[in-house]
């Protein structure tokens, strides 16, 4: 066969149409700004229009954006993985560093799991690399310490993941432990920083040896509150043995289970764990203990049990709580208001019988001559409670029962109103009372989880209202807040399906290479299903391929393959190869095509007929020293040229798995019958097949003798067809041979078989008829039965 490596694979090179500059999420470098389409039509090359007026300049991109000294770490995370020269120590420590204090001064903002992973990395680097007699990284005190304070603010998504927290936390106060008196106060802030995120990040055994250790040495370097931390650390295990033992070994020390420890405890239950028993277990070990709970103490039980429905259990600890923890000022006086309304709230009262409780504790406030007027501070938690029973009616008419009273809404207010009017579904309400917080020039949002709720629900809404988006975005930007991975892909997949490629390219590069991995991957997952959508028009799914793949390089070869196998079906076999060639040209070899992905390709392009692109991948192949071809593979290579109207081909490929060490399989067998249909000497290999078949005493099933009478049938042997379709112990090849026919003989088998098989031939005939496909054999254009003959590889 012809070698393709010739005029039409260099204009291939040339072009760029089968190269892809792998954007990887590791290699910043690489991220440059995307092209939409990978061609334009020449016409919009020039210039100048037909009257020579200038044409409007197109958009320019935004590049893509990373935090301080992420690109040079995320350079030496690609360096390490493939072997190149990374970037100097000195840029590397100076990266480190101002990420660091980026972070520090946006007033300790956490980093998620990828990013600690990247500062990680980089540390480790920086040690390896260091040689002898040299005891500094490149990094500051000051440096290592604002990392530490970041790890203590930082959650971890993934509990798996907290082990990489923990590598760093030690590398960090190992170099600072290193300086020695060098480090000054900072060695005793490094020390205790690491005892906490010990404690805090499931670690608490290691925290207890470390704390016990320099306390019994030195405990003035020690805070004391690193024994409550250790504590709640073993709480956060559930390891309650060890909570006992440490508060009989923080007694030993000097340490006692104070009320502030016991408050420790018990807000870690009710806020973090929210576990009821629990709570009432350390509740109630405190009181046997003879510790009086603190005021705050009690006002988280007193609010855990208002939520949870516990407040039988917690009746007693409110009467309690009145009677003793307040004083007949105005402001404890509110504090037992807010708890009394929140109570009732929760034990069912009806709306006027909360109207009507608040009127009397007006009263009984004048008739004690203190005259207390209710706050919007009393409002707010009735509303917070309405909306976390989802009750969204409620929740307004406790808006109104402070408005009816002159008590203005105040930015708590909007912000509850804002997010049970999103859990309701009332989008426009939710605008408006987004509206009033800008307006009003409220504080803003403590966290972008809200705005992203609203961002998500608005770009559901159908139909989209585009304009309330762009708003939204524009108010987003101005304020510097970034939208979550779930508003990036529910904003993606509406600009897909709106045609915004230039505003969807944008947003990838401003916001996609800041998420973890698995964020990634929830945004990557919006183009594939859309790209696998068969109602979406191609040249769309075009664009998002292409967008996809240079904004995820570390799209899997699942989903590549996947991507491809969906051209095939659209019928576009040009787009497919593309796709292929993608995959051929990255660098990394786990996404490099494997030999499953040639078969897939091949069985595709087979149903395509498309030669040309048939010779192109079959050259790839060749040159491809990776891979060591089997029989599943050379069995696709035959089905390939068998769709390309090329049997002689697939019958010397045939001829190549039966001098390979494997050998041929099932599958094979039938493939190379179907191909003996063709071939010009297709009936004298038909026989030899046959007679290989008996001579080596295979298992003739009834798929490879239907094989072999349409071989035959292929060949216009008619008679010899009939001959054998009687010798067979069922009534088989009907329609197999009634569609290998020459259209000439097709009316002479109808009629034999409505006379010899008249039921057989009549569900045959039930079945429905099209015109022989282009590269069906015989090319007469001839109608067959639906049958399907389909082989795979």
């Amino acid at each position: 066969m012809r070698s393709h490596l010739t005029r039409h694979v260099f204009r291939q090179i040339i072009y760029g149409a089968l190269h892809s500059e792998t954007l990887c999420w590791c290699n910043p470098r690489l991220c440059q700004p995307l092209p939409i389409r990978t061609c334009l039509p020449s016409a919009i090359l020039h210039s100048r229009g037909i009257f020579g007026f200038a044409r409007p300049s197109v958009r320019e991109e935004k590049p893509p954006t990373f935090d301080p000294g992420s690109r040079e770490m995320l350079e030496l995370n690609h360096a390490l993985i493939k072997h190149e020269r990374p970037p100097s120590r000195l840029a590397l420590a100076n990266a480190f560093s101002a990420f660091v204090l980026d972070r520090h001064m946006r007033q300790r903002l956490s980093v998620d799991d990828s990013q600690i992973g990247l500062l990680l990395m980089t540390l480790r680097y920086l040690q390896d690399t260091r040689t002898a007699g040299e005891t500094s990284l490149g990094l500051s005190v000051e440096d290592m310490v604002n990392t530490l304070q970041l790890l203590k603010v930082s959650k971890s998504k993934e509990p798996g993941e907290l082990d990489v927290h923990i590598r760093l936390a030690n590398s960090l106060y190992e170099e600072v432990d290193r300086l020695g008196e060098v480090a000054g106060d900072d060695r005793a802030e490094a020390l205790n920083s690491l005892i906490k995120i010990l404690a805090l990040k499931r670690r608490p055994e290691e925290a207890q040896k470390l704390l016990e250790k320099h306390w019994q040495h030195d405990s003035s370097v020690i805070d004391p509150s690193q024994w409550k931390n250790v504590l709640v650390g073993f709480a956060l295990v559930g390891n309650q043995d060890k909570m006992f033992d440490m508060i009989e070994m923080m007694e030993k020390q000097g340490v006692p289970f104070s009320s502030h420890v016991h408050q420790a405890v018990i807000a870690y239950y009710t806020k973090t764990s929210k576990d009821v028993e629990m709570t009432k277990t350390w509740y109630e070990i405190g009181m046997a203990r003879g510790i009086e709970p603190t005021r705050r103490t009690d006002l988280l039980v007193l609010t855990l049990c208002i939520y949870n429905n516990e407040l039988a259990w917690g009746e007693p600890i409110l009467r309690l709580f009145l009677d003793t923890k307040l004083q007949k000022t105005p402001n404890d006086i509110k504090v037992s208001w807010k708890l009394i309304l929140q109570w009732a709230v929760a034990k069912g009262k009806r709306f006027e019988e909360v109207d009507r409780l608040l009127d009397l504790l007006v009263q009984k406030s004048q008739e004690e001559g203190l005259n207390v007027r209710p706050d919007i501070d009393m409002i707010n938690p009735l509303i917070k409670f309405a909306a976390s029973q989802n009750d969204a009616y409620a929740a307004e008419r406790y808006l109104g029962l402070g408005l009816k009273r002159g008590l203005k809404p105040d930015h708590k207010t909007r912000l509850l109103q804002f997010e049970y009017r999103i859990q309701s579904g009332d989008l426009d309400g939710a605008r408006a009372a987004y509206d009033e917080l800008k307006d009003k020039q409220y504080e803003m949002f403590d966290s972008i989880a809200p705005l992203d709720r609203l961002l998500v629900a608005l770009c559901n809404r159908k139909p989209t209202r585009h304009a309330a988006i762009r708003e939204l975005i524009e108010d987003l930007n101005q304020r510097n807040m970034r939208p979550g991975p779930d508003a990036v892909s529910a904003l993606a997949l509406v600009y897909l399906q709106n045609g915004d490629l230039q505003d969807l390219v944008d947003l990838l590069n401003v916001h996609a290479y800041r998420f973890s991995p698995k964020q990634r991957t929830s945004i990557r997952n919006v183009f594939v299903t859309y790209c696998l959508d068969p109602s979406v028009l191609t040249a769309k799914v075009w664009d998002a391929y292409n967008i996809l793949r240079r904004t995820f390089s570390e799209l899997d070869l699942q989903t590549r393959t996947q991507m491809m196998s969906a051209f095939f079906e659209r019928g576009r076999s040009d787009m497919a190869t593309h796709v292929f060639g993608h995959m051929r040209h990255l660098d990394m070899p786990e996404m490099r095509p494997t030999i499953d992905t040639y078969v897939v390709y091949f069985e595709g392009i087979g149903k395509a007929a498309d030669l040309e692109s048939l010779g192109l991948v079959y050259n790839m192949l060749k040159l491809d020293n990776t891979l060591e071809p089997d029989t599943k593979l050379y069995n696709s290579l035959m089905l390939a040229h068998l769709g390309c109207r090329d049997a002689q081909e697939s019958l010397r490929i045939w001829d190549d798995i039966m001098h390979s060490r494997e050998g041929p399989t099932c599958n094979s067998v039938l493939i190379a019958l179907r191909a003996c249909e063709m071939a010009p000497d297709g009936e004298k290999r038909a026989r030899d097949i046959w007679s290989r078949l008996a001579r080596l005493e295979i298992q003739i099933t009834e798929e490879i003798y239907t094989a072999y009478v349409g071989a035959l049938a292929g060949q216009s042997l008619f008679d010899e067809c009939l001959e054998l379709i009687n010798k067979a112990e069922k009534e088989i090849g009907l329609g197999t041979v009634h569609n290998a026919l020459p259209v000439s003989e097709q009316g002479a088998m109808s009629q034999w078989a409505s006379e010899h098989y008249p039921l057989t031939w009549e569900e045959v005939k039930k079945l429905s008829k099209r015109k022989r496909q282009g590269n069906e054999y015989p090319y007469d254009g001839g109608m067959v039965y639906n049958i399907n003959r389909d082989i795979r590889a």
